[in-house]
Order: C-alpha cells, then sequence, then structure tokens
C-alpha cells in the first residue's frame, strides 16, 4: 500500500459517514432526544475520553478489553476512550446531582470499541439511550421498558418481539449449589450454547442431592419462549426454592401482566437463561428483536449499585441502542428533507434581505458561484431565486 493511500483509508471497523447517512442519523438523533424529553430524561453530555477508573468502574469492568486506554500526558493516569456511556452517566447521577429523589437521564453520541462485537462489524457505534437512577422497584424496569418500546415505535418498528430475562434466578441457583467460578463459567458457557445434552451431562457431574434442585437444574435451559407460558412452567419448578428466586418471578411476572395490558398484540418471549450482561445486571434484562435479520436492535436492564464506586449506592435501569445499526434496517427512514434555493451572488441589498429571511423561516439557501456552471448548480438545487422587475422571488 503506497503511503498516500494510507492517507484517505481508515482503520478497520472505523467508518466516515457520508452527508445522506448522516442527515438520517442526525435527524432521528433529534427525534429520540426529543422523545426522551417527553418522558421527563433530562440530556448529559460525557467526555469522549475519560479516566480508565471512572471508565471501568465496578462490574463495568468487563470494558476493559473493549476499551482503547492511552497516558493522559498531563497527570500521568490512564485514561481510556468510552466504549460505552452508561459508567459515565451513573457517574454523573451518584457524583455529580447529589439528589436522593430518582433521576432521569438521556445521552447520545459516539462511542469507539477496540474491537468490533458479534452484532455490529462497527467499532465507533452512535449510542443513544435513557437511564433511570434511584427507584429499586418494579415500576421502573416497567418505565424503561415501555420508554424502549415507545422509541421502537417513533421509528417505525412493526412486528417486533420483547425479549425478557431475569438474571438473578441462575444467580440464585448458582449460590444454592455453591458453584466454584470455573463451574459457574462452565454453566454459562453451555447455557449460552443452549445444548440440552451437554447440559443434562453437566448436571449429572455435579452429584445434586436434592431432588427438587436438580429437577429445577436440568429444567433451566428449558424455561424459555412464550413468556407467560414459562412463568407457568416455572412455577412447577423453581417456585420455593430460594426468596430471590420467588422474588424475581414474581417481580417478572409483574412485568409481563403489565405489558400485556398494554401491548395487546406485543410477543414477549422470555428466557431464563438469558444472562446476557450477566456480570454487570443484578435484575431484569430486556431487549427488542426486529424481524427482518431477527437481531436484538435495543437492549437494557436492571444495574443497582450502579454508583457504589462513586461513594453512592444507587439502584438503576435504563436500556440503549445504536443509530449506525438502525440505518441497515429496511425502514422509511426518510426526514423531511428542506428544498434548495439557488441564489446568485450579486450585491443586492434586496436579494440579501430575501436570503436571510428564507433562512430564517428554516428554508436552504445556496448560493451559487459565477465562475461555476450555473446549469449544474440548478441540478443541485429545487428551485432557484430569480429577479423580475426590480424584485426577488422563488421560483
Amino acid at each position: 500500500m503506497s503511503m498516500e493511500m494510507g492517507r484517505w483509508l481508515v482503520p478497520d471497523g472505523i467508518e466516515d459517514i457520508l452527508p445522506k447517512e448522516a442527515e438520517q442519523i442526525e435527524f432521528w438523533r433529534r427525534e429520540l432526544l426529543d422523545e426522551f424529553s417527553r418522558w421527563g430524561y433530562d440530556l448529559v453530555m460525557t467526555p469522549m475520553v475519560d479516566f480508565t477508573q471512572s471508565l471501568l468502574t465496578g462490574k463495568a469492568v468487563d470494558l476493559q478489553l473493549d476499551t482503547c486506554q492511552l497516558v493522559d500526558q498531563v497527570s500521568g493516569k490512564m485514561m481510556g476512550v468510552r466504549a460505552d456511556m452508561t459508567p459515565q452517566v451513573a457517574r454523573i447521577d451518584a457524583h455529580r446531582l447529589h439528589t436522593k429523589m430518582p433521576s432521569r437521564l438521556c445521552y447520545a453520541g459516539e462511542v469507539l470499541r477496540a474491537r468490533p462485537n458479534a452484532v455490529s462489524s462497527s467499532r465507533s457505534p452512535i449510542q443513544v439511550g435513557a437511564e433511570l437512577f434511584g427507584h429499586a422497584g418494579v415500576q421502573s424496569d416497567i418505565e424503561v421498558m415501555e420508554l424502549m418500546l415507545a422509541t421502537c415505535h417513533r421509528i417505525g418498528l412493526s412486528h417486533i418481539t420483547l425479549a425478557l430475562g431475569h438474571v438473578a434466578i441462575y444467580r440464585a441457583l448458582s449460590n444454592l449449589l455453591g458453584l466454584s467460578a470455573e463451574q459457574d463459567a462452565q454453566a454459562q458457557a453451555i447455557l449460552q450454547r443452549k445444548s440440552l445434552p451437554e447440559w443434562a451431562s453437566w448436571c449429572s457431574a455435579l452429584s445434586i442431592t436434592q431432588t427438587n434442585l436438580k429437577d429445577a437444574l436440568l429444567a433451566l435451559p428449558k424455561l424459555c419462549g412464550d413468556a407467560q407460558q414459562v412463568l407457568l412452567d416455572a412455577d412447577k419448578v423453581l417456585a420455593r426454592l430460594d426468596k430471590t428466586i420467588d422474588a424475581s418471578l414474581a417481580r417478572m411476572k409483574q412485568v409481563v401482566q403489565h405489558v400485556k395490558m398494554t401491548h395487546e398484540d406485543l410477543a414477549i418471549h422470555l428466557d431464563l437463561t438469558d444472562l446476557r450482561g450477566f456480570k454487570y445486571h443484578t435484575g431484569v434484562v430486556f431487549g427488542v428483536i426486529e424481524p427482518s435479520r431477527q437481531r436484538m436492535i435495543a437492549s437494557g436492564g436492571r444495574y443497582d449499585d450502579s454508583g457504589s464506586a462513586f461513594g453512592v449506592v444507587r439502584p438503576a435501569t435504563g436500556f440503549s441502542l445504536d443509530l449506525r445499526q438502525l440505518m441497515d434496517l429496511p425502514l422509511p427512514l426518510h426526514p423531511k428533507k428542506r428544498k434548495r434555493i439557488l441564489a446568485p451572488a450579486v450585491a443586492d441589498l434586496k436579494l440579501v434581505a430575501l436570503i436571510h429571511q428564507l433562512r430564517h423561516e428554516g428554508h436552504s439557501v445556496v448560493i451559487g458561484f459565477p465562475d461555476v456552471d450555473w446549469a449544474s448548480q440548478k441540478k443541485e438545487c429545487d428551485m432557484e431565486l430569480v429577479k423580475d422587475n426590480d424584485q426577488w422571488s422563488v421560483r
């Protein structure tokens, strides 16, 4: 590769955004932030670069491999380019707002991943999300889920599926069994593969003496599918094993009951072995699966004790999505494009006044240069300003 060619290439997974797509992305960024505002969520802006001790605190330490790191030449401390904005927003809630009341915050910005994830080849997603801090009840889980669904409807997604899970149920079973860290990692890997024979073999090697606990463990990977049916099946094998499990199932029933009431035609899939962000999340997890490619385009969940690393323990729940990923969907993402008006580069006060007026009214006025072919410039515009009897008008 020549040096000249290398100057205009960008790193793998990093992309330029050209005008048409940039206009779409910016339109929907504004639309979604406006939607969050209507729900009472206040916009915050976090720095692109932060100290790693802030970016990788607590459960967010899992982001370490995804975070590009560098040394701050001023302080000598390690800094990182944010790979996820949620830890920074949690810091703002815990350390900057100084409130014991629930706070609702939203954000939008580009993040950088050291490596692409399995869903997208892009290493620079444009993350848009909303977080609710300071409330531990099921009502805040429901609110954030409703906001996520409203967001999906706002961008025109239809026939979506709400995917639910609850990481505390598996965590409680692991604690009951006294699994070692190695056994726990093996169990999670098998559950993610959904390999029933492998799971049965792994369970038999544990030599579990309690029949009800053994039955619950064997049934765990089968507890996925239609949410209402899964909850019925879970009651038969998981109920009364542990207070945490009972509380988690009760909470999930409230969530499903509410969503069924408010979205009668919405498909709800519940998987009690959905361990997305297991080390990060603490309770209900949720996401939206779009139908065309059967992939999750928005996801979130509860992550209590979010601000503990900053000295303030706060329950929290939230969700986020990637605007770049939305642009790949077969959606009618066509914002109202301003019509362009071509104006000649003429020193005329009446013309200048009319141009200022048109721009103030929201129109796009482009100045046509005299040394550039006028016909070619007209092709780039919808109308032009012409002079007739000393008066300028749009034609």
